[in-house]
């Protein structure tokens, strides 16, 4: 078994294999999209805040993407508890694909989470599209979940409205989460002294909310550059 409370500078398809069978409580996780995305675009230059160097996601087709989430998906169900648990981030374009796979694999679908962000990349008027205002996570399972603290009835909807990372929590990572995104989920699905993995960590937002709430964490990031954000994030605490 891997040492817990670090991020490990490798893919997390060798990664996983490292990682005991029914040892992980919950699956957190937010995987690269297979999507283009703007790059250098005029019209957000007003937008400091916001990332506006985009790239490919570096796969040759979909066919390849989801093949390697399926292979990535079959390691996390082997190393989740039964009655563990997972979210996991994607686009409105890929959520029927991210259901259909975590079923393949084993685990339970229970729901799509809505996440409603304030202040999102703005329309751009000449690509005569909608501002990308939402995006999911779905919510899956080992079997019944074995831990679900309830909250305010208010608080458990399968919606969130939160801003994007932006001010001080905000690295250089493109595509970072914020605390206020993934807090609650930990929290619903968690309990204290639990295993967290993310296999996808970037900028290392599952690691500081798993210690910010006294869980313990693996992650796996193959970017240094990302790597060396997250352990200074951490390094924070």
């Amino acid at each position: 078994m891997l040492e817990l409370n670090k991020i490990y500078l490798e893919s997390c398809l060798e990664g996983l294999k490292k990682i005991d069978d029914d040892s992980v409580d919950l699956v957190f996780t937010d995987p690269p999209y297979y999507q283009f995305r703007a790059k250098n675009l005029k019209a957000l230059k007003n937008h400091k805040d916001l990332v506006t160097e985009f790239e490919f996601d570096g796969y040759k087709s979909e066919e390849e993407y989801l093949q390697f989430l399926e292979e990535v998906m079959m390691e996390c169900y082997r190393v989740t508890k039964p009655g563990g648990a997972g979210y996991l981030f994607c686009g409105d374009d890929f959520v029927s694909f991210i259901n259909r796979i975590v079923e393949k694999v084993g685990f339970n679908f229970r729901k799509v989470i809505h996440w409603h962000k304030t202040n999102p990349f703005p329309a751009i008027y000449t690509r005569k599209m909608y501002a990308n205002s939402m995006e999911m996570m779905v919510h899956f399972s080992k079997g019944t979940p074995k831990t679900w603290n309830h909250k305010h009835v208010n608080e458990m909807h399968n919606y969130i409205q939160t801003p994007i990372c932006m001010g001080k929590e905000r690295t250089k990572h493109k595509t970072q989460k914020p605390l206020k995104v993934c807090v609650p989920y930990l929290e619903i699905s968690s309990n204290e002294g639990d295993l967290i993995l993310d296999p996808f960590m970037g900028s290392g937002t599952t690691a500081v909310a798993a210690k910010m709430l006294k869980r313990d964490f693996i992650g796996f990031e193959m970017n240094p550059t990302y790597l060396e954000f997250a352990e200074g994030r951490l390094a924070a605490l």
